[in-house]
């Protein structure tokens, strides 16, 4: 009798069958996330309503390895994702790579030092969740919302303008093959439709292992029926990509408002063949990230109508029968198609490549379509092929993958194809001045990127598309710009090593920058780091100031490609003056801190060694050019006090020389020692003039 009693009562404590939820669609999900880090919350169990769950935070990096590097808490993801495997139903991860909420340490570390961070992150959350079957890979990385400021570490922007979220989607497929990988943003139905269209369909078309898009849906409380219609036909119409509404809210207190937007909105998205699940951000009023939580659909325990009209449509035939683009909430083929590159030479051999898959079937061909015409079938893996486009223009790519038993899926893609690249006025030598609007001559894509084909300039050349080139500065400059815009250059360097330039640039407004990136043929390299535009003028951009700055690595003498990104729109750029730096290479340079960190009114102690034999003197200089030491010699060693400065701790050796008559000077930027009770690091500078 007491085995029977224990296994009624487990049957009572975890009834996996019993109550059903909302969806009893075997394919597709209606999906929730916790409640303030609960997942049962109410009088109502979570499995009895939903049959899908996302952690609103719990799985966010911050939240797993936030308190420091190795350290790990899967203490609240946890709970969501055995509660779902106890229910059988899908557990998303969300999210691996997003510029918010990601751990504070990371910004301390130095390029190589992030990469190692997002390359051990992964792999933890690998050995922790080795079957993960949706994953949010990257998060809100569309211009002005936010892109992870390490994206550096993953490539940067790179010749697509994605590169670093091609590498996190590159990363996750490596150890989770199975899992559908997921690109998620908002404003995706208003205001940001085009963009999120541009960033996803170049993910795709550059073979990137992205299995399906997510909009948010946070945008949906003041959007009009044909407006969401029209967008997200649109948005499908570009893409040919599973969709799912991965946030979906009608924040508002006005419930008729809130439930015809759901009788609105819903349906249409749940009916919808490529459509492959809707998980809503919160249920529970009072308690959603909305406005006083007045997204909720369940207020005091009682239904709002949206909610009572939901209960009623999950149960109709139209939502039971409503197919999906994953089959049993499963992703059983990966196919990916990938050209040479996005941008090729018209008449130039190229290959393209299938990266094609199957979870529990097996390939029998792949039929591989260029321009909607069969180009070839691939019956053995590697599945490449070599095309050679003859004309100039768009080239749109399709490959089939046919199963034995006949199942067939589908992949699109493409690229475009151009003149051969040519320079404007010539190889731009190096030193020597960069003229900005002397930019190749290639096309939109393949030697300059503009957001549209207006020019709202002057007409100095008649080859530079939607770029807009502007009188200023005694000259010309581009002007109207925007974010994610770039231009290249032919640059003939030739004297190799470190470049100093002077970038004359000007804005009538904060948040303008810019970056250089090198294109070596062989890699894409962050030239500079990214400047800062400062504000020259109030609405007006007549004045133009020079930006000092140094090259963060060495040009190689020859040809190369040295593109302008804009990196925050609305400044002018007029040229980038290059001046070569003599290095003294001989000189070999290595600094300590003892303690480090260190702690506010506590004494540290500076050591500079070196094994040349020429050095004289050293001094140390901190903070706004504060000479904190004199010249000292032979060890080069210092105790010093922080009474009116806070000590610094090396996180990493960077420090660039530059040989001048008398003097090398060392430049170096460190993280401050954390403070007693502050809750983050400060940053300050430490200059050593050393007399050789």
């Amino acid at each position: 009798m007491k085995i029977i009693y224990r296994t009624l009562l487990a049957a009572c404590l975890f009834p996996t069958s019993g109550k059903a939820q909302l969806s009893s669609n075997a394919d597709k999900f209606l999906g929730n996330i916790t409640t303030s880090y609960q997942v049962d919350y109410g009088k109502e169990k979570y499995y009895t309503l939903w049959n899908q769950i996302t952690p609103e935070n719990e799985t966010k990096w911050a939240s797993i390895e936030g308190n420091a590097r190795g350290q790990f808490n899967w203490g609240g993801a946890d709970n969501a994702a055995n509660y779902a495997k106890l229910h059988n139903f899908p557990f998303k991860f969300h999210t691996l790579i997003w510029g918010s909420q990601y751990p504070g340490w990371m910004d301390n570390l130095s390029t190589a030092e992030q990469y190692k961070a997002i390359v051990e992150w992964f792999d933890a959350v690998k050995k922790h969740y080795p079957n993960l079957e949706i994953i949010d890979v990257v998060n809100e990385a569309i211009a002005g919302h936010a892109p992870a400021p390490y994206k550096a570490a993953l490539g940067g922007d790179g010749r697509t303008g994605y590169d670093w979220i091609i590498k996190s989607f590159e990363l996750a497929y490596e150890r989770w093959p199975n899992a559908i990988l997921v690109y998620n943003d908002y404003n995706t139905f208003q205001w940001n439709t085009d963009q999120f269209i541009e960033l996803v369909r170049t993910l795709r078309d550059a073979g990137a292992p992205i299995d399906a898009y997510g909009c948010q849906s946070h945008d949906l409380t003041d959007c009009d029926i044909n407006t969401f219609k029209s967008s997200m036909v649109k948005i499908q119409n570009a893409l040919k990509m599973p969709m799912y509404s991965t946030e979906y809210d009608i924040g508002t207190d006005d419930d008729a408002l809130q439930a015809q937007r759901y009788k609105e909105q819903i349906p249409y998205m749940w009916e919808s063949d490529y459509c492959a699940g809707i998980t809503l951000w919160g249920y529970i009023y009072g308690h959603t990230w909305t406005t006083n939580g007045n997204s909720g659909l369940i207020r005091d325990d009682k239904d709002r109508p949206a909610m009572t009209w939901l209960r009623e449509y999950m149960a109709s035939d139209a939502a039971k029968n409503a197919k999906s683009p994953f089959p049993g909430m499963k992703k059983e083929a990966s196919v990916y198609v990938k050209p040479q590159s996005l941008s090729v030479t018209k008449g130039e051999p190229m290959t393209i490549t299938v990266n094609a898959r199957l979870r529990t079937k097996t390939i029998d061909h792949i039929e591989l379509y260029v321009k909607n015409q069969l180009y070839q079938t691939l019956t053995e893996a590697p599945y490449v092929v070599e095309y050679t486009p003859t004309a100039l223009g768009k080239y749109n790519l399709k490959a089939v993958v046919v199963a034995t038993d006949g199942t067939k899926y589908e992949r699109l893609s493409g690229f475009t194809a151009y003149n051969p690249r040519s320079t404007f006025k010539g190889e731009i030598a190096l030193p020597g001045t960069l003229q900005v609007e002397n930019f190749d001559v290639g096309g939109e894509g393949i030697t300059f990127h503009d957001s549209d084909t207006k020019n709202e300039g002057t007409s100095y050349r008649s080859n530079g598309g939607g770029v807009d080139i502007v009188t200023g500065n005694k000259g010309y400059a581009i002007g109207y710009t925007a974010t994610g815009e770039w231009l290249e250059y032919t640059v003939n360097v030739q004297e190799a090593g470190v470049y100093a330039y002077d970038a004359y640039v000007s804005s009538g407004v904060s948040g303008s920058s810019v970056q250089l990136t090198v294109d070596t043929g062989d890699e894409v390299k962050n030239l500079t780091e990214v400047i800062v535009v400062p504000q020259t003028g109030n609405n007006n951009w007549d004045k133009y100031v020079a930006v000092h700055g140094r090259t963060l690595v060495s040009l190689e003498e020859g040809t190369q490609i040295i593109r302008l990104n804009i990196t925050g729109g609305s400044c002018n750029v007029d040229k980038f003056e290059f001046k070569h730096v003599d290095l003294n290479e001989s000189l070999k340079l290595t600094l300590n801190a003892d303690p480090a960190p260190a702690t506010i009114n506590e004494n540290t102690t500076l050591i500079a060694t070196s094994t040349a034999d020429n050095i004289q003197s050293v001094s140390f200089v901190c903070g706004q050019m504060r000479r904190i030491s004199k010249d000292i010699t032979k060890h080069y060693q210092m105790a010093c006090s922080s009474m009116s400065y806070t000590p610094f701790a090396f996180y990493g050796l960077m420090f660039s020389m530059c040989l001048f008559p008398l003097f090398l000077r060392l430049f170096c930027y460190m993280r401050v020692a954390r403070q007693k009770r502050r809750k983050s690091p400060t940053k300050t500078y430490l200059f050593l003039l050393i007399r050789t």
